[in-house]
């Protein structure tokens, strides 16, 4: 494996990270987000 750009795998990893919390927060937020457009229909 080559490792001459040691910030790789941190961007990578901090990318992961933030992906990840999007879609817990989106997944997370769909439900009440269709709830509230049902409510207001």
């Amino acid at each position: 494996m080559v490792e001459q750009d040691p910030n790789f795998k941190d961007d990578t990893g901090m990318l992961a990270i933030i992906v990840g919390l999007v879609v817990l927060v989106a997944m997370s937020a769909l439900p009440a987000t269709i709830g509230w457009i049902q409510l207001a229909g």
